[in-house]
């Protein structure tokens, strides 16, 4: 295994666990906002797409630079235990 297919490996798993990230959550008492579920259903497809595009092998190599960006998200949507309203809203008061 190459330093490419490295890079792509691993950024497939952390595209997997971020898109099972946001699957499973499960907004309890929170109320519904329609327009974070729709950004939350769009970050589900496009992070979808990598893990997808390396299993049928149609995926280019990712810059180190796109892996360690995954990771970033990864972490922050992992702390907020995968709510995007609050990542959002995180965001927002910056």
């Amino acid at each position: 295994m190459g330093v490419d297919e490295f890079c792509a490996l691993l950024n497939a798993l952390i595209c997997t666990l971020v898109v099972l990230t946001l699957m499973f959550y499960q907004r309890g008492e929170a109320r519904h906002r329609p327009s974070i579920s729709l950004l939350a259903y769009l970050l589900v497809l496009i992070w979808a797409s990598a893990p997808f595009g390396f299993l049928f092998g149609l995926s280019t190599s990712p810059h180190w630079l796109l892996v360690a960006g995954n990771l970033i998200f990864c972490a922050l949507l992992l702390r907020h235990k995968g709510n995007v309203a609050r990542l959002v809203d995180m965001l927002r008061r910056r």
